[in-house]
């Protein structure tokens, strides 16, 4: 966020809603930009299945769980938060806007800026869906490329190229109805696989070329970047719970076993990797059929995504190769097994980007929330730089020392 200084300090939050759990953050981000976290916490929940949410009350419950969870830590209620959704209903468009400016001095205002977004907008988005989030990749004045924001500029045309991702009309109705029923008021959705780029991608990976590939319980969503922008998104409706499923059948195991040994083993069996208490599967034939079924599971997994991108990347190149976050990332023996199905270095990565997260969360799986707090940073320090005069929270000071009874 560079010299901008916001001046005061703001409290923000972030709700993941992923596809076993939902985790839910708490973070003050100080009058210089640095975010210091302030409380976390999860609730299971067995309501969500690819993508589609089964039962609200299940999910809904997680939230509240999650949240109570949080506000207890940090000793505040949670502000309007940014929530991460699965990516299986979204989609990418880039629509072009072109406005004229007829005021007298031609000069270009932020009214402009909004009238040439939804210009972009009205062209592309399809009936049945709703823009969510979107980036503005350029501005044209008078048809000549400029490489800032236009405000203050002389001109008669203002032109944008405006990447819109949305979400399936009915998708999205059905998780603000579950986040009504947590009482939980979000402040923005963000598709989590664009959401965990924020706090695990550096801005030169961004612009050489990378895949980021985030595998949760039921889900895997994977987003291309190429020179700085998104270039595809996508989801598969399979993850970590295809492994316990797996084994579960294949072995006739007890549910909670082949969750520990899908944790404890991944997809390597050597003796080191095996868990100290006594287990049933703790002998050889067994410990072989568990690597002949992760490993063709795995390797169903990669060559998915490897179709993917190669269907959408038309021959080009991803330098800076493919990054690994979710739950699924901590699956021993999953990222090597991409390097060679991808044919391109596969690396698990940690989110980054905020002061006090728990040593439990120092993990891939908190790449979405992390990532959701940076998002909303970087937008305070944006504001702040176009000098709006921004709140503490969504809320009062008078309504936070009530809640706490001062």
């Amino acid at each position: 966020m560079g010299s901008v200084h916001l001046g005061e300090e703001h409290i923000i939050a972030a709700v993941d809603l992923g596809t076993s759990k939902v985790a839910a953050l708490i973070a003050v981000l100080d009058d210089q930009g640095a975010c210091r976290v302030m409380g976390v916490g999860t609730g299971s929940h067995s309501g969500l299945r690819r993508g589609i949410i089964e039962e609200q009350a299940s999910v809904a419950q997680a939230m509240m769980e999650a949240v109570i969870k949080a506000e207890r830590m940090a000793m505040v209620p949670l502000p309007k938060p940014m929530v991460g959704i699965p990516g299986v209903h979204a989609s990418s468009f880039v629509g072009k806007g072109l406005v004229t400016i007829t005021r007298s001095n031609r000069r270009v205002q932020t009214e402009d800026i909004e009238r040439v977004i939804e210009a972009a907008k009205t062209a592309v988005v399809p009936l049945g869906r709703r823009v969510v989030y979107y980036v503005v990749q350029g501005f044209t004045i008078d048809d000549t490329p400029v490489n800032r924001e236009p405000v203050g500029l002389v001109a008669r045309r203002l032109g944008a190229d405006v990447q819109f991702m949305t979400m399936a009309l009915p998708a999205l109705e059905s998780y603000r109805a579950c986040m009504d029923r947590a009482g939980i008021e979000a402040k923005q959705v963000m598709m989590q696989g664009v959401a965990a780029t924020r706090s695990t991608l550096s801005s030169s990976q961004l612009a050489e070329g990378v895949i980021l590939v985030d595998i949760g319980a039921g889900l895997t969503d994977f987003a291309l970047y190429r020179d700085s922008k998104l270039w595809h998104m996508g989801s598969l409706p399979v993850g970590t719970e295809n492994f316990v499923q797996d084994l579960v059948v294949g072995l006739g195991m007890r549910r909670d076993e082949a969750e520990h040994l899908v944790k404890a083993l991944g997809g390597n069996s050597a003796p080191s990797h095996i868990a100290a208490e006594p287990l049933s599967w703790d002998n050889p034939e067994v410990l072989a059929d568990y690597d002949r079924i992760f490993e063709a599971r795995a390797e169903e997994i990669w060559q998915l995504i490897d179709a993917r991108v190669a269907h959408v990347s038309g021959g080009r190149s991803w330098p800076s190769g493919v990054k690994l976050v979710g739950g699924g990332a901590l699956v021993r023996g999953f990222a090597e097994l991409g390097t060679s199905i991808m044919g391109l270095p596969v690396e698990v990565v940690q989110p980054a980007g905020v002061d006090g997260l728990p040593e439990a969360w120092q993990n891939p799986s908190s790449a979405v929330c992390v990532g959701l707090i940076l998002h909303q940073a970087d937008d305070l320090a944006k504001s702040a730089g176009h000098g709006k005069r921004l709140s503490m929270m969504d809320g009062s000071w008078q309504r936070l020392r009530t809640w706490l009874g001062l």
